[in-house]
């Protein structure tokens, strides 16, 4: 029976496999048994330094794979964080057994953190350079107050006076003889506008005789109301040697009664000819006297309304 089968070649190359896989197979056994406690050793060491934090290389030098967070500053080199003796992760990487036996004699993190962020180099951006330079230095003189008003109204007294911010108002037309107690048309100056004619244009009345109004008036024929035509307030005056008041219409013969702030009374009915009947004129010298209230009425010869024109000039 078995004649024909060694007699026979057609699977012979199969026979050849089989015996050649067979022979492989128990080479492959014997390489498994024979490396593998090696194999067990130097797997566990690799295991060993990756969780520990230090590469053993082949050139004697220690490579960092990742900090070792437990050896904190004590890792500087293999004998700290390496596989000869050191400790990693608490316990003995060098000293414990290999093979069937534990790696090390503690417990190794089975789940390291991950590397650290590195500390920026350099350091994120700094603070913002400070301004260099401060704000300026606060204004050391304040605003002063505002200019006070170098000439203020005169002065309030008895024969009357202006006041801030403004005097009185007119009292309009009142019949009888002069009186001071009322109040003309409000005009204020210091004299400055004095330097060339200043002038005021009115209209005026006057029915009561100054002959009837005692004596207190000089003697002399014009007709008033009682309430001045005009209240001037003046200041700075001394300036002037003479102020003139100067009266002049075109419909009506006018007459000027003028009582200054010492309370001093000057009449004039007609200026330079007495066949001019529409001016009169006042020349006053005492100036100092015209600081303070000063009242003027302007009348006329006989009994009328009338429009006027006042020019003041300083010399």
């Amino acid at each position: 029976m078995f004649h024909p089968f060694w007699k026979k070649d057609e699977a012979v190359v199969t026979v050849d496999y089989v015996v050649v896989m067979a022979a492989l197979v128990g080479v492959g056994v014997w390489m498994a048994d024979t490396t593998n406690a090696d194999l067990s050793e130097h797997s566990a060491v690799i295991r060993g330094e990756m969780q520990g934090g230090m590469f053993e290389t082949a050139w004697d030098a220690d490579l960092a794979v990742q900090p070792d967070t437990d050896a904190g500053d004590q890792c500087t080199g293999a004998d700290t964080c390496g596989t000869d003796g050191g400790t990693t992760g608490g316990g003995t990487t060098g000293g414990g057994t290999t093979g069937g036996g534990t790696t090390g004699g503690g417990t190794t993190d089975p789940d390291p953190d991950p590397n650290p962020d590195p500390d920026p180099t350099p350091d994120p951006d700094p603070d913002p350079t400070p301004d260099p330079d401060p704000d300026p230095t606060p204004d050391p003189d304040p605003d002063p107050d505002p200019t006070p008003d170098p000439d203020p109204d005169p002065d309030p007294g008895t024969t009357g006076g202006g006041t801030d911010p403004a005097p009185p108002p007119a009292t309009g037309a009142v019949a009888g003889c002069p009186n001071n107690a009322y109040n003309g048309e409000p005009l204020v100056s210091d004299g400055s506008d004095f330097g060339s004619t200043y002038d005021q244009t009115i209209t005026h009345s006057g029915y009561t005789d100054l002959r009837t109004c005692g004596g207190s008036f000089p003697y002399a024929r014009g007709f008033f109301d009682a309430n001045p035509t005009y209240s001037m307030y003046l200041s700075n005056m001394d300036q002037f040697s003479t102020v003139e008041f100067l009266i002049e219409a075109t419909t009506c013969d006018t007459t000027i009664l003028i009582r200054d702030a010492a309370g001093n009374y000057f009449f004039n009915d007609d200026y330079v000819d007495w066949r001019i009947h529409t001016r009169s004129r006042l020349q006053l010298s005492s100036t100092a006297d015209l600081n303070g209230r000063v009242d003027i009425w302007i009348g006329g010869w006989s009994p009328s309304t009338c429009s006027s024109t006042m020019q003041v000039t300083g010399y």
